[in-house]
């Protein structure tokens, strides 16, 4: 039985040569992970597998079967995905369709696990001491055996927890598929058991903020009469319970068309919220939201989504949403994926997409030099290889984002898809269907629903490890600025340009560590 090593920033596929390494070396701060990759030589019958350090006090470790997942469309030059290999080859990793190992099943140490690709990740506690730690990962299959040996250098860098560092971070959830993939009913207790375990999941990949449902209209006899929000107070009191820093209430409004000038409320998609009527409902919403809020004792934790990308030919609409949120709901910070630069009073936390932000960067400069909070977004638009987690587009790019993150200043990264996948088979098409097209593979899902909860992928543990390694360059910026934007460059510069080297990430990451010691 034969096997190689691969680093975690690198795809790995059902045909990937087994050449490589024979063992692991690895580098990680305190506070935080480092991982890698374990292929195996085909074989017959399932694989054993166990980790141990030579001595006592080593970080504990986690062993993952990898599940091939296949993409079935490449990302497209300019939107959505394409058939026309000759028109991304420049970019993409390979010719779709093709199957990646993207999807991490935990397995059980000297349990049997199915398959011949696995992912063992390294989880560093705060309070680890620094040093080399050795041990080994032994394999048995079929009357053979086969040891990995594994090295670990800790360093005295140390990540802060999420919610205690600097980076923000919100991926939108999509609660109905909590029942759609699961088949839990909403309110049940294996739906709450789920609920829970997608809320650790976005908690354990770093998010320091929880969508929240929005509330739902309440009708009598065809009128609005209120607005139900047990569904946001169970799921904020869940979060809370398991550590989330902030809740986000949910998007209020939406445009019909791109271009158009007004916004309308999601329970109502003909009510101009700048309207006589719009108001009294936006005010019956926000006050009874506000009403919730302060009986939970939740003043200082909510903040509030209002309505998803607003652009310059709706500013004025976005501004009047936004002063009936401050009015009945004051205190909460709004949060919102933005493509204008002329929301100022009306948006607390900007959000604009990678391109947005390059084509109107001075602009965007202006506000973070006045103390105005920016993020960063991702999504399907524009495509190309600009960067997003598309599973077509190199591993590198999912973590190094957050390298550019740091480099340009953000405070914050927001992705709409954690989980919003709604196609007929996530495992061998990744291309979410969207309104008669394709998304990139992807795009819409971060994490696969198993059988207990989520499952994480090799993009989660990338965004996880970008947002550890951002805040490690933000700790190097206070002592070192111009070397950590050296380093920033090197791994992502802009959207557009980023390294797909695995090789080049860790290098660049392992010179971080020993500058912070």
């Amino acid at each position: 039985m034969d096997f190689c090593v691969r680093d975690d920033c690198t795809w790995l596929y059902p045909d990937s040569p087994l050449a490589g390494a024979r063992a692991a070396r690895l580098d990680a701060p305190r506070g935080g992970h480092a991982a890698f990759q374990l292929l195996l030589s085909a074989g017959e019958g399932a694989c054993r597998l166990s980790f141990a350090w030579r001595e006592a006090g080593g970080p504990p470790a986690r062993l993952y079967r990898l599940r091939e997942v296949g993409v079935n469309e490449n990302t497209a030059p300019t939107l959505m995905t394409t058939t026309d290999y000759g028109a991304c080859r420049d970019y993409v990793t390979r010719r779709a369709p093709f199957a990646v190992y993207d999807a991490l099943l935990p397995c059980e140490p000297g349990r049997p696990a199915e398959g011949r690709a696995f992912w063992i990740s390294v989880e560093v506690p705060p309070d680890q001491a620094p040093g080399r730690y050795c041990g080994a990962l032994t394999l048995e299959r079929g009357g053979q055996r086969a040891v990995c040996p594994v090295e670990c250098r800790v360093y005295a860098a140390q990540v802060p927890a999420a919610g205690a560092g600097r980076l923000g971070m919100l991926n939108f959830f999509c609660y109905e598929n909590i029942a759609a993939q699961h088949g839990a009913a909403e309110g049940t207790e294996a739906w709450r058991r789920l609920m829970r375990r997608y809320i650790r999941a976005q908690l354990e990949m770093r998010c320091t903020h929880i969508l929240l449902p929005a509330g739902r209209p309440v009708r009598r006899e065809g009128k609005l009469a209120g607005f139900d929000f047990s569904l946001a107070e169970e799921v904020g009191r869940i979060a809370l319970e398991e550590g989330a820093r902030w809740l986000c209430g949910g998007h209020v409004a939406h445009w019909s068309e791109w271009t158009g000038a007004e916004y309308y409320p999601f329970w109502d998609e003909t009510l101009p919220v700048t309207g006589e009527e719009g108001y009294f409902q936006l005010r019956l919403y926000f006050s009874r939201w506000a009403e919730v809020v302060r009986k939970n004792g939740w003043q200082g934790r909510v903040a509030q989504a209002l309505a998803d990308e607003p652009q310059v030919h709706n500013t004025a609409a976005y501004r009047i949403l936004a002063a009936v949120c401050r009015k009945f709901l004051p205190g909460a910070p709004i949060v919102d994926a933005v493509e204008a630069t002329n929301l100022g009073g009306g948006v607390d936390v900007w959000a604009p997409k990678l391109d947005t932000w390059e084509k109107n960067k001075q602009a965007f400069r202006r506000l973070q030099a006045a103390g105005e909070e920016v993020w960063f977004y991702t999504c399907a638009f524009p495509a190309g290889r600009a960067a997003n987690r598309s599973m077509d587009l190199p591993l590198t790019v999912s973590r190094g984002l957050l390298w550019l993150a740091a480099g340009e200043r953000f405070s914050g990264y927001l992705h709409w898809g954690f989980n919003y996948y709604i196609g007929g088979d996530i495992w061998h098409s990744a291309c979410c269907p969207h309104k008669g097209a394709l998304l990139p593979a992807g795009d819409a899902h971060i994490v696969y629903p198993g059988p207990d909860g989520p499952l994480r992928s090799a993009r989660y543990e990338a965004q996880r490890g970008g947002a550890e390694d951002c805040e490690l360059l933000y700790q190097l910026q206070r002592s070192d600025a111009a070397a950590a934007d050296a380093l920033a460059q090197e791994v992502c510069a802009s959207s557009t340009r980023y390294t797909a080297s695995g090789e080049v990430l860790l290098a660049a990451r392992r010179r971080l560590l020993e500058r912070l010691g």
